[in-house]
């Protein structure tokens, strides 16, 4: 018999129970992101026409082809929880469903994720191996062991395993980070090129947009996709708490950071300035258009080839193509606009409204091979019944669905700035590189990582880069390079971890380590901020630490024989008989307090330390944004602790430091009585180092002085 039903245990029944309800719950969540006119589809390929970026169910390694049908429910349902409810756009995710599809195929035969065992899972890290670098291959595990709990917590595997990637980390030598630098940085002659081409004043609006783009990067850490928020007028001066003018520049950061402002350093503020004038006088004409665009909506956009009608009278062929600037020159007006509603119809961005009325248009077209026309005796053409009505309102809904973003009047989903108010708003077909190409500027256009990338690394078959136009040969540079720029520069003038995050824009701060390519040299000039102000190496010491001997002041270098007390980070020296701890255990930021280098004890107890401190930061970010009294203060001194804590765990870390070396960190000038003499106020704290969200009392000093900043 070929219709025996195989017998599935409960614990199947049960886990696949599961997995419809993760589906069923997703699927009638997505309706949430309907466009008017326009509902989800939730068996679209890509919900990327809805908002949701990063969504398209491909095979790995086969774009052209979608994910086995089993399998892909349970990806989009994963993918709606990605996107729309944990609001995180990276591809890692994708990628490791992709992997685990494949996996799925090779160990069970089936792409049934219920049946997932440790193998699959083991099989899926093995494919991302094969497919991506060992860095994308380790952060795809990391989203396989997210992908495993959640089956495990959710219940919609049939035999809980349990699995852990095997796949490393990759170490970050002195020598990765040299490779790092090579190709993260911006060479010095792209550098050089780009202030050539700036300083040449070129007349072509895409030189322009370039160049100013660049210049804007090159005076704040920003990222290309935040250019979309910077409008018009972007500039304002503030002084600062000694009197100084300082120019700041208004942004809207991404990733969660929101509205911010960022100084301007002095060598840059002319530079950014004549960069800003520059955009602003080829676009006022497109911002106009916008402008209008957004205050006549039920009017169709007006250029010469509009003829002079009334928005609800009749327009014949010729008159449809002249005002869609079509061009007729080749073929018939009625073959030409059929040919433009077809492409419509068969978008795959396009609205469902706009599709809606070109299908309209095509049911009035007549399919026959139309009535011959005879004059004196000569076929003058032929003669077709077609019942369509096309009218300058018809076509208004048309090009506006065809070349608008579905976010007009803004420039994005996210509503901050509207294409009137945006400093980058050109005109759709303002960079094509040949004038004589038929225009049809009807939409509007910005500075987009793609276009911006494509200049500057020439990615794009066909089209040349701003450094091949102007005779640079073999000259390349990514458009993030900038912002690794400026972080690194950062870090080699001390800013502190908190001010580089602020001024780039970046919520977490242990992402600063990310953009930063400081040389061997001075890598080694940062660990010798840490000078050893007792011995230099003590190996006993460090055996002595490991045993809980009892350590002298003459182990570490000094004359006394006086026994020094032990912490969970390493050792304090202060001399308890002349007066109390006066820091009230806040070692790492004393400079009483030593590390020795090798203890893994004390090493561990500071990487706790700094998960501890990096979990409190987020809780008292949160209450300082909404308002909460005292946590402000709060926020300043675990950043402090936060910072300190990172910089010893890179110096115990450093390969270069011998095991034994003695660390010392640097005093803070912090303590209790200073404290309560500053709520007395009898105690005025020239530069504590800290920032406060109170605009008035923003301690950016250090920024502006690290910079140099100001007047």
């Amino acid at each position: 018999m070929n219709n025996v039903v195989p017998f599935v245990p409960k614990a199947g029944l049960a886990a696949k129970a599961a997995l419809r309800e993760f589906v069923y719950w997703a699927k009638s969540q997505i309706h949430l992101y309907d466009e008017p006119l326009d509902p989800v589809q939730w068996e679209a390929e890509s919900w990327h026409r809805w908002g949701l970026k990063n969504t398209a169910c491909s095979r790995l390694g086969k774009r052209s082809e979608t994910l086995h049908p089993e399998f892909i429910d349970y990806v989009k349902a994963m993918l709606f929880d990605e996107r729309a409810v944990r609001l995180r756009k990276d591809s890692y995710l994708l990628n490791a469903l992709r992997c685990l599809e494949i996996a799925l195929l090779d160990i069970i035969g089936k792409a049934d994720v219920t049946s997932a065992n440790s193998s699959v899972f083991d099989r899926a890290c093995a494919i991302s191996q094969d497919y991506n670098s060992l860095g994308t291959a380790y952060k795809t595990s990391l989203q396989l062991r997210r992908i495993h709990g959640h089956l495990q917590s959710s219940g919609m595997v049939a035999k809980p395993f349990i699995w852990d990637p095997q796949i490393k980390e990759p170490a970050q030598t002195l020598k990765k980070n040299a490779e790092d630098a090579r190709k993260k940085l911006p060479s010095e002659a792209s550098l050089i090129a780009l202030g050539e081409i700036f300083h040449s004043k070129p007349g072509l609006p895409l030189d322009i947009m370039t160049t100013s783009a660049v210049a804007i990067m090159l005076s704040q850490p920003s990222r290309v996709g935040e250019l979309k928020y910077v409008k018009k007028d972007c500039f304002f001066s503030e002084k600062d708490s000694q009197g100084r003018k300082q120019l700041y520049m208004l942004w809207h950061s991404n990733k969660g950071f929101g509205p911010n402002k960022k100084p301007i350093p002095d060598s840059m503020v002319d530079i950014c300035k004549e960069a800003v004038s520059r955009v602003v006088e080829i676009t006022q004409e497109a911002r106009d258009y916008a402008k209008w665009l957004e205050e006549n909506p039920e009017s169709f956009p007006p250029h010469a080839g509009v003829p002079n009608r009334n928005i609800d009278e009749p327009l014949s062929l010729q008159e449809v193509c002249d005002s869609l600037m079509l061009s007729t020159k080749n073929h018939p007006p009625r073959n030409v606009f059929k040919n433009f509603l077809n492409k419509i119809i068969a978008s795959k961005v396009i609205s469902a409204k706009a599709q809606r009325v070109a299908q309209g248009l095509l049911a009035g077209y007549d399919t026959s091979k139309g009535t011959r026309l005879y004059v004196n005796g000569r076929l003058a053409g032929f003669e077709f019944n077609d019942t369509w009505v096309v009218t300058l309102r018809t076509l208004n809904v048309l090009v506006r669905e065809k070349y608008l973003s579905k976010h007009f009047p803004y420039t994005d989903a996210k509503r901050v700035v509207k294409w009137r108010d945006a400093l980058f708003c050109f005109r759709t077909g303002a960079f094509t590189a040949a004038q004589d190409h038929p225009q049809k500027p009807f939409g509007l256009i910005g500075c987009c990582s793609h276009r911006l990338n494509t200049q500057l690394s020439g990615s794009q078959k066909n089209t040349q880069s701003i450094f091949n136009r102007h005779g640079y040969v073999d000259v390349k540079v990514n458009s993030h390079a900038f912002r690794h720029l400026l972080n690194t520069g950062a870090q080699c003038s001390g800013l502190s971890q908190e001010l580089i995050a602020r001024w780039s824009g970046r919520i977490d701060v242990t992402q600063n380590r990310v953009y930063n390519h400081m040389s061997i040299e001075e890598k080694t000039a940062e660990v010798e901020t840490f000078t050893p102000q007792l011995s230099a190496t003590n190996v006993q010491l460090l055996a002595s630490l490991k045993t809980n001997a009892p350590i002298s002041m003459r182990d570490l270098g000094d004359e006394s024989d006086r026994i020094v007390h032990i912490t969970e980070f390493g050792v304090c020296i202060h001399d308890y008989a002349q007066e109390p701890c006066a820091k009230f255990n806040n070692c790492l930021t004393c400079g009483e307090h030593v590390c020795v280098k090798g203890d893994e004890t004390k090493l561990a107890n500071l990487k706790d330390e700094r998960e501890h401190l990096r979990i409190s930061l987020v809780a008292f970010r949160n209450e300082a944004d909404s308002g909460t009294y005292g946590a402000n203060t709060w926020l300043q001194t675990t950043m402090e602790k936060m910072e300190r804590c990172e910089q010893l765990i890179r110096v115990l870390e450093d390969p270069d430091i011998e095991d034994g070396a003695i660390i010392r960190g640097v005093e803070n000038g912090w303590t209790s009585g200073r404290n309560a003499l500053a709520m007395r106020d009898e105690l005025v704290e020239e530069n504590a180092n800290f920032i406060e969200t109170d605009s008035a009392d923003d301690k950016v000093d250090e920024l502006e002085r690290l910079l140099g900043l100001g007047d």
